[in-house]
Formats: C-alpha cells, structure tokens, sequence
C-alpha cells in the first residue's frame, strides 16, 4: 500500500483492520500497522462539508452516513496557494490534492494493554492562515502517537474561505463574522471531546498545540468563550500575542475583494475561481476582533486575564525571520526603521547594526523575526504566568543540510540558520522523512523533545524522569529551555532587542 495511504508509523504496510469505531456520524474502519501497534484513522469528518450554502458560515453538524466508512486515506487539504518548488517548506508539505470540503482531521492511537484512556493531542498547522495541510508527511510519519499519546490532526478553512468578513455576512450571522478558521479549530476540539474515547483517548486530558498560524489558533483558543473546557493544556510554538485588527476593518476588506458583488453571487462562485480572485488581490484574510470567537483583541484579553488559565509551553526559534523577506538595501532599511520607530530609529539600528546591503537584508529579517515570533511568544508568556504553570523555549540546533543542498538557487541551505519551522521533525520524529544529513546529536534532540512534549501533554509538566529540568518562566530571570542536543536553562536571548521591541 501507497506510504501516503497509511502513515500510522514507520511502517508503511498495515496487516490488521481493527475493529470499527463508532463516532457521530457513524462508523469507522481504520488501519493498524501491526509492527509499530498503531491504529490509523484517516480523513474523518468532524464537520459538515462547507460549501454552496454554508461557504462563509460556522462549521455545521458532521453528516451522517450508512454502513462502515473507510477511514483509510487521508481527505484533501483545503483550497489554498501553491508553494513554491524552491522553498525550504516543500519538502514539509510534500504535493497534496486540495477541494473546499475539507473539514476532516486523522487520529492514530497506539493498540493498548488495558483500559487506561491516554493524553490526546491535537495539533494545528500553520502557513500564515493561508496554507497547510493535516497531512503533511513532516507531521504523520512520524512515531509521536508512540510515545504514549494519541494524535489528532485537523484541517480547517483558510485565506478567503477560512476568514473573510462582509456586513452582510455579519447581518445575517447576528452581527459577525469573519474567523471561521477558528470555528472550525473550536468544532474540532468538540468533536473530540465528545468522541476521542472511542479510540481510547481521555477527553479531560486533551492538549491543544500547534505552530505558527496554528499558535496563534491555539493562543486565540486560549482567549475565546467559544473554546472554554475543550482543552486542558496548550502549546504554543513559535508565536503568542500580536495586533488583532477589529470587525470593522475585515467587512473593510472584505468588501473591496467582493468588489460590489453580493455574498450570493460569491457564493455561487467555485472555489478555484474565488481562489484565483483572491489571489489577485493584495488583501490576506486573517483572524479579526469579530466580536464573538474573538471579543476583545488577544492583548487585552491576556492583559485583563480573561484567557483560558491552562498550564502552557511556548517559545520560538533562533533565526525565525530568514525565510522571510527582507528589504534589498541599506538605505531602505533605514527608511523602514525611520518609518516605523520615528525618534528612536537611531536606537533601532543599534540594537540592528548593518553596513552594507547585505547586512541590511539579514538585519530586517532579523527584526521581523524578533517582532512578529520572539516578542509575541514573551508577551503571552508573561500574561499567562501568573495564572498558570508557564514553560518557554528557545530552540536553537541546525538542521544538518548537506553543502549540496539550496534553499533558493543562489542560497546554500545552511544559510537559513535555526529558521521557522525547524523544530517540526523532533517533535514528531519525521526527521528521516527530510533529506538532511541526520546524526546522533538529532536523534537525541528528538528523543528530548518527544519526551517533554508528551509528559507536558500527560501531567501540564515537561519534567520527568531522566530530563534535564525545565523551571517555570519567571520574569526577570534565566528560566528558559535552550533546545539543543545537551538542553540547558538560559536567560532570555537578545533580551535588549525584544525589550526594545515590546
């Protein structure tokens, strides 16, 4: 069988079928690798599909079928951009079919000896609310669903699908709209609350985490009366807090993108078409102040203390920014920095020397990296310590790319230092799955990371035994996790700069 057919674990030919599992809707037939004792269940609806009618509405009831369903093969990502064949991120995402009817997440459950229900995880991808995939090979090849958990990853809508608001969608919705992406994240989570015990998962233990767009799902989860009790723990990598803009200004959006069409008219629209308009456009959909998933922005909802006080680990990556782009001279970086500090660009540039054009270009990545993860994952940090057991990282060990390997045709891979993203493949064990010169000190690094994960996932505590303690974060002092091959406790890195930046 096709290894993107079946991905319970390191093998790729399952020899058993378990026993169908009944879920609402139905039931299910899954897969188990006998070898690894996983059980795969594979594209499962969790919602109805969101198109024609219930385009730009809340995730409606998951449709019920007759007979067994076959639960083998995992559903297509959501509609969304293609990614370029040169970045660093294609060999993550692999090539994936995609359609609008993508409401459907995958659970893998190791075969268990006894009844004791385990620690769920439910993972959300990232791509900037515009892309991604539950499938991805760099999250479901892996071995974490080994490691004592069970695994849940989900889809939900993205670009103008997943979080397009428009007054009239807002006058026939109550007054909002807009962050149906974020529904769809709080559906899925009811859906396994209400059916993970069937595949022998606890639904009182049930950790939310993802990275990037997906932190930013799982910190909004944290802040929303819609997600309240769907989840005891959560994991935040690579971002926290950022501006939230309000209602007002998506309908804004959303109505120079419909460009006086009516929501009927968009509506009646297929979904490659409304993509390729979409594309179009300089506009990018993202989560709004709707009033409603969202009712205030995330900093005053974590400044005010209203967020969800569930114990939390965070952090972010050295060189988050290198994949990003930067500005191509130095004279335009100052212009960026003179536009955006005004009377302190002099003390910007500082704490962000450059000399020439190619020290500006590294310089503004670093900034943006700094701005848009480093300070976002600090700011929640800060805002949900007093209030729960807070745990931060700082991962900061190179993926091993071989001298032949290119990030784009001029760029040797290496390049890209600690980027956004690297700390996927330890975190599910897929680091074989990438072309990378793996070694001993990536199988440690892994083997750390999986264990911390996982007891955070089973006790809301990463230490346990034979780990390298991992303190609480405390303002003010060297509480941070270094994510190495030998982790050790560390003060918080380019403090100046992320203090300046805050």
């Amino acid at each position: 069988m096709d290894r993107a057919v079946f991905e319970a674990g390191d093998s790729s030919e399952p020899s058993l079928r378990p026993a169908p599992v009944r879920v609402e809707g139905g039931l299910l037939a899954g897969l188990r690798d006998a070898r690894t004792g996983v059980d795969a269940y594979l594209g499962v609806p969790f919602a109805a599909p969101p198109v024609d009618a219930l385009r730009w509405r809340l995730p409606a009831p998951v449709v019920p079928w007759d007979g067994v369903r076959e639960a083998t093969r995992f559903a297509p990502q959501c509609t969304q951009p293609g990614r370029a064949a040169d970045s660093v991120y294609a060999e993550y995402s692999g090539v994936q079919a995609m359609r609008e009817d993508c409401l459907y997440l995958n659970v893998w459950t190791p075969v268990r000896e006894g009844d004791r229900a385990l620690p769920v995880m439910v993972w959300i991808h990232g791509g900037a609310f515009q892309q991604g995939s539950a499938a991805n090979p760099v999250f479901v090849r892996g071995d974490l669903a080994r490691k004592g958990v069970l695994l849940v990853t989900i889809n939900y809508r993205l670009g103008p699908f997943g979080f397009m608001a428009h007054p009239e969608l807002s006058a026939e919705q109550g007054g909002a709209s807009g962050n149906y992406g974020l529904f769809d994240m709080a559906a899925a989570l009811g859906w396994v609350q209400r059916n993970i015990a069937a595949f022998g998962g606890d639904p009182a233990k049930v950790t939310v985490f993802g990275q990037s767009a997906g932190a930013h799902g799982v910190v909004s989860l944290m802040a929303s009366p819609e997600a309240r009790g769907l989840f005891r723990h959560a994991i935040a990598q690579s971002f926290g807090i950022s501006p939230t803009e309000p209602l007002a200004t998506g309908e804004s959006q959303g109505l120079q993108f419909a460009a006086g069409d009516s929501i009927a008219t968009l509506r009646a629209l297929d979904a490659e078409t409304l993509l390729q308009r979409y594309l179009a456009t300089s506009t990018r959909f993202m989560p709004i102040v709707d009033g409603r998933f969202l009712v205030r922005t995330l900093a005053a909802t974590f400044a005010a203390g209203e967020q969800q006080a569930v114990p939390f680990l965070t952090g972010w990556n050295r060189d988050e920014g290198s994949t990003f782009p930067g500005v191509k001279s130095l004279q335009a970086f100052r212009d960026q920095l003179a536009r955006r500090f005004g009377a302190r660009a002099a003390e910007a540039e500082a704490l962000y020397p450059a000399a020439d054009d190619v020290e500006a270009e590294a310089a503004s990545k670093t900034l943006f990296g700094d701005t848009l993860f480093g300070g976002g994952v600090l700011a929640a940090a800060r805002a949900q310590a007093p209030h729960a057991p807070t745990y931060v990282y700082h991962f900061a060990h190179l993926q091993p790319f071989g001298p032949a390997q290119r990030y784009r045709e001029a760029d040797p891979a290496s390049a890209l230092g600690v980027f956004h993203s690297s700390e996927y493949p330890y975190v599910f064990g897929t680091t074989r799955e990438l072309t990378r010169d793996w070694g001993a000190d990536d199988d440690r690094l892994t083997a750390l990371m999986q264990a911390y994960w996982c007891r955070f996932a089973t006790t809301g505590d990463p230490n346990g035994p034979g780990l390298p303690e991992w303190p609480r974060f405390e303002e003010g002092s060297a509480s941070l996790l270094e994510l190495v091959p030998a982790p050790h406790v560390v003060d918080v890195p380019r403090r100046a700069q992320l203090q300046f930046l805050a």
